[in-house]
């Protein structure tokens, strides 16, 4: 299935939105006890984006992860979230991976 990449509606940051997660098995992935994206913190394991590495951004780190927002995914990309802590990564980790980040809409 494809994401939906129609933001219309859909804000651009919100404090109070929490992780939602699925079960994976045998997936890349990053885990981070401290991270955030669009104003929501978040934490544990999140897939990787195909090709994702860490980049700088704004004095930080940054790594796109295969995660929505409010149930959308951005039109180019997967979500980049913010590293505020080492980032653990796992090529074969099966558990509970962050799916998408809202309030619960």
């Amino acid at each position: 299935m494809t994401p939906n990449t129609d933001w219309t509606g859909i804000p651009h940051t919100c404090s109070t939105a929490k992780p939602r997660y699925k079960t994976v098995s045998n997936a890349k992935v990053v885990t981070l006890d401290n991270a955030y994206i669009r104003g929501s913190e978040i934490e544990g394991a999140s897939l990787l984006a195909d090709g994702a590495v860490l980049k700088p951004y704004a004095g930080r780190q940054r790594i796109e992860v295969q995660c929505l927002w409010f149930g959308r995914k951005p039109a180019n990309t997967w979500m980049n979230i913010t590293l505020r802590s080492k980032p653990v990564f796992n090529d074969r980790f099966t558990g509970e991976v962050v799916e998408s980040v809202s309030n619960g809409q």
